[in-house]
C-alpha cells in the first residue's frame, strides 16, 4: 500500500513537535518545568502547545513562515516556539538587549510574518515599528509591566479556551529549518543560523549519552532561550523526562534558591558563573548536596575555580564542553572519569561526530600541533540565512570551520587554544588569552579576568588584562603584573592591568571581549 503523503511524512520524520507530542504520552502528569511557582507536565506542555499552533494556523501563519519574538525567558514564548514547532513554522529568537537599528536589521534580514515582545521591551520595537514594514502581526507578552500597545495581539488569549487542543497535522520535513537563531561574528552586522528539526534531534543524541541526561535529572534553565544552549537543556529536559526550573533571567540567588528548594542536580554554565557563584554573599548558607553533574561550556574551567567547587560537594561529575550554535551545538565532551587527567582538554568528539584540526589549507595538522577545529555532524546547520557566500565559506570541503584554534593529543582528546580572533599575536609569539587568564585566576583576591590584545605600535598587539577582584578585597595593576611575571614566560605577561567592578557579559555569562577591546583602544595608547 502507497501512502498518501501526509500520512508518509507522519511516519517517518524527526521534527521537534512531534517530540512534544511523544513525550506527554510517555511521562504524562509528571513535572517537565517549574515556572514562577506553577509547575506544568509534560501533558499540559502539549496541550498549550498545540493551542498555540492551531492560534498562528488562524492568524495565518504557514510551513516557512517566520515569527520573531523578543522576551526573557517566560512559557508563553515556549508554547508559541512548539507550536510553531508542530505546524513547520520558523521561530526567530532576539536577543532582548537589542536596541534601534540592531531590532530593525534582524527583523528586516528575517521577514517574520508576526512578532511577539515582552511589555517592558515593546517601547523599543514602537521606535522602529515604522522601519518594520513586513511585520503583519505584532503581539504582546504580558508580564504585568506595561500595557499592551493598540492594535497588538495578546499572547495570553492563545491559551484561554478559544483555540483547541488538538495536534495539527501538517507536512513537516526532518530538513526543515525549526529556528533563525542571530548570532554576533566579526562583520558589523549578526547573520541567522538556520537550525532544522534534525539537527536539534541529533544533538540529542549526543547529549543522552555523552552529556548523561537522565530522568533522575532536575536542571535550571536561565539561560536566555535565545541562545541555542537554553534550547538544547530544554530539549534534553523533553526527551529524557527530566525538569527543569525555568527561570526570567540568569539570576546566582535564584539559582541557589531553587537548587536547595528543588533538590536540582544539574547545572550547565560558563566558567564566570562558576568562578563567580562561590563569592556571592551568604552562599555558605545554601543546601547544595543534591548536585551531581556540572558541564563548562564557552571556555576550559580553570583549575582554581574546580578546586574551590571539589571543596564544597566533592561529589560533583565535571565536564567540559566545547560546541557552537552553528553545531548545534555539538562538538566535544569530556567524560568525568577521565576529568581529571585531563583537565585542560575540552573533551573526545561527540557521538556521531568528526573533529579534526586543520591548516590554512583544509589539511589535517599532526598530532599537538594547533590549528582550526572543524566539525562534521548531522547537526551541523542547514547555513547561514541570505548568506550563500558565508555559508560556503563555513561549510568549505563538507566541514564546518569553526574559528577557534585548538589540538589533538596522541589520545584523540581536544584541547581548545582559543577563538582566533582572540589569539594575541605580540613580539612575534601568539599568547592565548585563555591561558594567560587561567593564569592570573589563581591569583587569591581574584573574582574574573579577562585579556585582550590591544594594537600597539612596538608589539603589534598589547597584552592586556581586565580584572575584578573578589568581594570586599582591593588590588592593584602593579600587583597582578608582579604575580604574572612569577607565574607565565615573559612575553605573556600583561603589558596593561585595567581594574573594575565587573565585566561586560553576554546573557550566557561570556565576557564580551569585543566591548572591552573598544573601551581599551584608546587608554592603551597613554
Amino acid at each position: 500500500m502507497i501512502l498518501d503523503p501526509l500520512h508518509e511524512n507522519l511516519l517517518r520524520r524527526a521534527v521537534i513537535g512531534d517530540l512534544v507530542s511523544r513525550s506527554a504520552a510517555r511521562f504524562r502528569d509528571r513535572t517537565v518545568f517549574i515556572y514562577g511557582g506553577e509547575r506544568i507536565s509534560f501533558q499540559a506542555l502539549n496541550e498549550k502547545s498545540c493551542m498555540a499552533a492551531n492560534a498562528f494556523k488562524k492568524l495565518g501563519i504557514k510551513r516557512g513562515d517566520r515569527v520573531a519574538f523578543m522576551t526573557h525567558n517566560c512559557m508563553n514564548y515556549l508554547y508559541c516556539c512548539f507550536g510553531l514547532a508542530k505546524i513547520g513554522a520558523i521561530t526567530v529568537p532576539l536577543n532582548f538587549m537589542l536596541r534601534g537599528e540592531e531590532i530593525s536589521y534582524i527583523i528586516g534580514d528575517a521577514e517574520p510574518k508576526a512578532f511577539f515582545v515582552e511589555d517592558i521591551l515593546t517601547e523599543y520595537v514602537l521606535a522602529v515599528k515604522k522601519e518594520l514594514k513586513g511585520v503583519e502581526h505584532f503581539g504582546w507578552l504580558d508580564f504585568g509591566k506595561k500595557p499592551k500597545p493598540d492594535g497588538w495581539l495578546d499572547t495570553g488569549e492563545f491559551f484561554n479556551g478559544t483555540y483547541p487542543a488538538t495536534e495539527p497535522e501538517e507536512v513537516i520535513h526532518s530538513d526543515d529549518v525549526a529556528t533563525l537563531i542571530y548570532t554576533t561574528g566579526t562583520e558589523s552586522f549578526p547573520k541567522g543560523v538556520m537550525t532544522t528539526h534534525l539537527n536539534y534531534y541529533m544533538s540529542l543524541f549526543h547529549l543522552i549519552p555523552d552529556a548523561n541526561f537522565t530522568r533522575d535529572d532536575a536542571f535550571i534553565i536561565d539561560i536566555p532561550m535565545f541562545h541555542v544552549a537554553g534550547n538544547t537543556v530544554l530539549l534534553g529536559a523533553l526527551a529524557t523526562g527530566a525538569r527543569a526550573v525555568i527561570t526570567y533571567a540568569p539570576d546566582p540567588f535564584q539559582t541557589l534558591k531553587f537548587t536547595q528548594e528543588e533538590k536540582l542536580t544539574y547545572w550547565v554554565y560558563p566558567p564566570t558563573l562558576y568562578a563567580a557563584i562561590p563569592t556571592i554573599p551568604g552562599f555558605e548558607k545554601y543546601d547544595l548536596s543534591s548536585l551531581k553533574k556540572f558541564v563548562s561550556f564557552g571556555a576550559v574551567i580553570p583549575n582554581v575555580v574546580i578546586e574551590r567547587w571539589k571543596s564544597i560537594n566533592p561529589d560533583i561529575q565535571w565536564r567540559n564542553y566545547w560546541g557552537q550554535t552553528e553545531s548545534s551545538p555539538v562538538g566535544t565532551t569530556s567524560s568525568p572519569e577521565s576529568f581529571d587527567q585531563k583537565r585542560n582538554a575540552i573533551g573526545i568528539p561527540d557521538t556521531g561526530t568528526a573533529v579534526r584540526v586543520f591548516d590554512d589549507n583544509d589539511q589535517e595538522v599532526p598530532t599537538g600541533q594547533i590549528g582550526e577545529l572543524v566539525i562534521r555532524s548531522a547537526a551541523v546547520m542547514k547555513g547561514y540565512w541570505k548568506k550563500d557566500d558565508l555559508t560556503a565559506k563555513t561549510l568549505a570541503n563538507g566541514w564546518l570551520h569553526t574559528g577557534d584554534l585548538g589540538y589533538m593529543d596522541e589520545d584523540g582528546w581536544i584541547y581548545f587554544v582559543d577563538r582566533k580572533k582572540d589569539m594575541i599575536k605580540t613580539g612575534g609569539e601568539n599568547v592565548s588569552s585563555q591561558e594567560v587568564e587561567g593564569a592570573l585566576l589563581r591569583h587569591p583576591k581574584l573574582a574574573m579576568a579577562a585579556v585582550i590584545g590591544l594594537p600597539d605600535p612596538y608589539w603589534m598587539e598589547l597584552v592586556t588584562a581586565v580584572v575584578v577582584p573578589k568581594p570586599g578585597m582591593e588590588v592593584s595593576s602593579e600587583e597582578i603584573i608582579a604575580f604574572s611575571k612569577e607565574a607565565m614566560a615573559g612575553y605573556k605577561v600583561p603589558k596593561k592591568v585595567f581594574v573594575r567592578s565587573a565585566l561586560p557579559l553576554t546573557p550566557t555569562g561570556k565576557i564580551l571581549k569585543r566591548e572591552l577591546r573598544r573601551e581599551y583602544s584608546e587608554e592603551a595608547k597613554k
